[in-house]
C-alpha cells in the first residue's frame, strides 16, 4: 500500500532514501530516490537482493533479530554504495518504514585513515556533523567549530565543559540521555547513540542526534574519553511530527481521528482500574446532514461540520473529554468518570441542545439534529471493539426512536440486532421459498365514497414459517440495507401487473394499482445498470402503462442524480403515474413539485391525524389540496380512520382518500368480493365494518 499522493510528494523531496517492508524483508513502496538507485524494480522484492552479496547474510540475521525489538539500524552495500539504514516497525502493524542516508563519504574517509587514530574515524562518521571529544573523569570536553556554530556560538563564547551543554538540554530528554550514556558506558551497548533537543543561542529548540563511543577506560574498565558527534535532525523530526499529525488527526476540523482516538480509549482502559474511573463512549451523528451536503454544497457542509465540531468540544467538561471525527458526519466523544453513566447522560443532552440551535454558514441559516448512542465500560465491555459495536447498535435504537434524541445501549439492543441478523439471513430465502405476498387496500374516490374503487395499494407481506406474519417496518429496511429490495421489489411489480390485468379483464376497465419503489431500487439500477424492464413487461401482457402508479418518497429525489430523473421520465412516458408519498413530511417539497414530473401528491398520515382538532393539521391538508389544484396535481390522504376525516377531507376537495375508514389491506380475493361483489352497491361502512 502507497502513501497518499501528497505524502508521497513529501517523501520523493527527502535527500534519503524512503521505503517501506514487511516483516519478511520483502520492499513494498520505495520513495524516487531508492527506486531510481535500484533501477526501478517490480515490487514486492526482497530487501536483501538489492544489497551486496557480502552484505547479504548479515542482513538476514539483523532482520530477524529486529522483529522483537521494533526497530533495526544497519550500514550495509545497495549495489556498491553504502548506506547506513534505519528503520522502525508501524505501530499497530507488521509494516516497517525505513530509510537510507548516503554514508559513502564517510565510508571512503574511513578506508582513508584506516590506521588513524578511532578519534577521527569517529570524528569523520558524518561528514559535516558538530564533533566533541570528552575527557570523562577529568570534566573536561571540547568542541569543534562547526558544533559551536551548530547552536550559534563562536569559539570561546562555551566553557569546555560536559554541562556547558547538558544545561541547554530539554528537561523532557535529560532522562532519557542519561540512560543511553549508562548503558554505553556499562558496555550494554555498543555505541552510545542518543535524540534529544538542545536550545540554541536564539532561543530556538534544535533536534539533535548525538553518537559517540569511548575510546579509553583506565584498569578498572571505566571511561577515560569519549568522542561523538552531533547531527542536526531538526528538519527530519518536523517529517515525523507531521507524518504523526497526518495519520491522527483529522484534516478538516483539527479533531483527533479514529485511530488517535482509539489510542486515547487504549490508555484510558489501561489507567481505568488505577484511577478507580468509567469511561462512556458516544457515537454523535447528525440528523439529515447528507440533505444539507446535498442542497447547499460541500463547501458549506465542511464549514458546518467545523462548527459542529467546536460545539462538540464546547460541552466537554475539562480535562475529561475527548471529541474525535471519524469521518464523514460521524463523531465520537470519550468521557471518563467516577460514574460514567450520570455524567453520559448529563453531557449527552448538553450535546443534543448545543447542536439543535440554529447555524451561521455561508450566509444561511442551517438547522441539524444529532442522534447519540452510548455504551459504558466496564459495563457494557472492556474492548474497544465491544464499546464502538454496542455505541453504534444504541445510535440504531435512537435513529429508529426518531432521531434527535440519545440511547444507551441495554442487552435487549443487543438481542434485536441478532433477530435483524437472522431476519436479514432468511429474508434471502423468503422469495424464492415463495412466504411474500400482496394485499391491496382501496382507494377510494371522495367525491362518491360509496362507488367501487378504481383505485388500491398493493402492499408487501412476509408471511414467516416461525414467526408468523413480520412487520414490513422490521423488514423492508434489511431489504434496503442488504440490497434484496431491487428483486423483492421486481417481483411486486410483476403480481402487481399480473392482478391489474385480471381485474381489468373482468371487468373492471381502467382499474389502477400503486406500488412502492424504495430509493435503493433506483440507486441499485443506477450503480448495477441493472434496470428491471417494466415497460417491456408491461407491453407484453397488453396493458397500459396506467395500470400501474410508483409512488416514491421525498428523499429519492434528495440524490438530485439525473440518472434517477431519466428512469422516473421514462416511466411517465411509458403512462405510468408517479405519485409522492408522504408529503410534506421531508425538505423542501415544493421544489420537487417543480423539477419533476409528478402526478399525485399523498398527504401523510400525521396530517390526517390531526383533522379532527383544526388548527395547523387543517390548515396545512387545505393549503396542500388547494397547491395541488393550482398545479393540476391529484391528491390522496393517507390513514382515514374516522368519518370526520374524510368529511373534511372531502369538503377541503380532496380527491382521494385511503385508510381503515374505507377498508384494510386484504387478499385478491377478499378484495374482489368486498368491493366487486354484490355488496359494493351499499355503503362503505357496511362493506367495511
Amino acid at each position: 500500500m502507497s502513501p497518499p499522493v501528497h505524502f508521497a510528494s513529501v517523501l520523493d523531496a527527502l535527500p534519503q532514501q524512503v521505503w517501506k517492508a514487511d516483516a519478511q524483508g520483502r520492499l513494498l513502496w520505495m520513495n524516487a530516490r531508492l527506486a531510481e538507485a535500484l533501477n526501478r524494480p517490480a515490487l514486492p522484492v526482497a530487501l536483501a537482493q538489492c544489497l551486496h552479496e557480502d552484505d547479504r547474510a548479515a542482513f538476514e540475521e539483523r532482520w530477524r533479530a529486529a522483529q522483537a525489538a521494533g526497530r533495526f539500524e544497519m550500514e550495509y552495500r545497495v549495489g556498491s554504495h553504502w548506506m547506513l539504514a534505519q528503520a522502525q516497525r508501524l505501530p499497530d502493524s507488521p509494516l516497517w518504514l525505513g530509510t537510507h542516508t548516503d554514508i559513502a563519504g564517510r565510508r571512503a574517509a574511513e578506508n582513508r585513515l584506516h590506521e588513524a587514530d578511532a578519534i577521527w574515524k569517529l570524528a569523520l562518521e558524518s561528514s559535516g556533523d558538530g564533533v566533541w571529544d570528552w575527557h570523562v573523569q577529568a570534566g573536561v570536553e571540547y568542541f569543534s567549530e562547526r558544533y559551536l556554530r551548530l547552536y550559534g556560538f563562536e569559539p570561546g563564547d562555551v566553557d569546555a565543559t560536559p554541562e556547558a551543554f547538558d544545561a541547554r538540554t530539554h528537561p523532557d530528554d535529560l532522562a532519557q540521555m542519561a540512560q543511553d550514556r549508562d548503558d554505553h558506558f556499562a558496555g550494554r551497548t555498543p555505541l552510545y547513540r542518543n535524540e534529544h533537543r538542545v536550545l540554541s543561542k536564539d532561543g530556538q529548540w534544535k533536534w539533535i542526534l548525538s553518537r559517540g563511543m569511548v575510546i579509553a577506560r583506565d584498569t578498572a574498565g571505566r571511561p577515560l574519553r569519549m568522542v561523538g558527534t552531533h547531527t542536526d535532525i531538526t528538519e527530519r523530526k518536523r517529517q515525523e511530527t507531521l507524518v504523526w499529525q497526518q495519520a491522527r488527526v483529522d484534516a478538516l476540523t483539527g479533531l483527533p481521528n479514529r485511530r488517535a482516538l482509539r489510542e486515547r480509549i487504549e490508555r484510558a482502559l489501561a489507567q481505568r482500574t488505577v484511577r478507580g474511573e468509567e469511561l462512556a463512549v458516544l457515537f454523535v451523528d447528525l440528523d439529515h446532514f447528507k440533505e444539507v451536503n446535498d442542497s447547499l454544497g460541500h463547501d458549506v457542509g465542511d464549514a458546518l461540520l467545523v462548527q459542529v465540531a467546536e460545539r462538540l468540544q464546547g460541552c466537554m467538561p475539562d480535562g475529561s473529554g475527548v471529541v474525535a471525527r471519524m469521518g464523514g458526519d460521524e463523531f465520537t466523544v470519550l468521557l471518563t468518570a467516577a460514574q460514567a453513566a450520570p455524567q453520559a447522560e448529563r453531557i449527552g443532552h448538553q450535546l443534543l441542545e448545543a447542536l439543535s440551535e440554529a447555524f451561521q454558514v455561508a450566509g444561511e441559516r442551517v438547522y441539524v439534529s444529532a442522534s447519540i448512542g452510548v455504551s459504558l465500560a466496564p459495563r457494557d465491555g472492556l474492548e474497544i471493539e465491544a464499546l464502538f459495536k454496542h455505541a453504534d447498535l444504541a445510535l440504531y435504537e435512537a435513529k429508529g426512536a426518531g432521531r434527535n434524541r440519545m440511547a444507551m445501549f441495554t442487552p435487549a439492543l443487543h438481542d434485536a440486532a441478532q433477530r435483524r441478523a437472522r431476519l436479514a439471513g432468511e429474508l434471502r430465502e423468503a422469495l424464492r421459498l415463495q412466504q411474500f405476498s400482496l394485499v391491496y387496500q382501496p382507494i377510494l374516490s371522495l367525491r362518491d365514497p360509496t362507488a367501487a374503487p378504481r383505485k388500491a395499494e398493493a402492499l408487501l407481506r412476509w408471511r414467516h414459517p416461525q414467526l408468523g406474519d413480520v412487520s414490513p417496518a422490521q423488514f423492508i429496511p434489511i431489504a434496503e440495507t442488504s440490497g434484496l429490495i431491487v428483486d423483492i421489489g421486481d417481483w411486486v411489480f410483476r403480481e402487481a401487473a399480473a392482478q391489474a390485468l385480471a381485474w381489468r379483464e373482468a371487468g373492471h376497465g381502467g382499474f389502477q394499482i400503486s406500488i412502492n419503489k424504495s430509493p435503493v431500487q433506483f440507486l441499485s439500477e443506477r450503480s448495477h445498470r441493472m434496470q428491471p424492464d417494466w415497460i417491456s413487461h408491461l407491453r407484453s401482457l397488453g396493458l397500459g402503462g396506467d395500470a400501474l402508479a410508483v409512488e416514491i418518497t421525498e428523499g429519492l429525489l434528495l440524490e438530485r442524480d439525473e440518472a434517477v430523473a431519466e428512469r422516473l421520465r421514462a416511466l411517465r412516458d411509458a403512462g405510468l403515474a408517479i405519485s409522492l408519498d408522504d408529503f410534506g413530511t421531508g425538505y423542501s417539497s415544493l421544489s420537487y413539485l417543480q423539477h419533476h414530473d409528478i402526478d399525485t401528491v399523498k398527504i401523510d398520515r400525521s396530517f390526517v391525524a390531526g383533522l379532527e382538532n383544526g388548527g395547523k393539521a387543517l390548515a396545512l391538508c387545505r393549503a396542500i389540496v388547494t397547491m395541488a389544484r393550482e398545479l393540476g396535481l391529484e391528491v390522496v390522504a393517507e390513514g382515514v380512520e374516522t368519518e370526520a376525516q374524510m368529511v373534511a377531507l372531502r369538503d377541503m376537495g380532496c380527491d382521494w382518500g385511503q385508510g381503515w375508514w374505507f377498508g384494510k389491506g386484504v387478499s385478491a380475493g377478499e378484495f374482489e368480493e368486498r368491493w366487486f361483489g354484490a355488496a359494493t352497491a351499499g355503503s362503505v361502512a357496511a362493506t367495511t365494518r
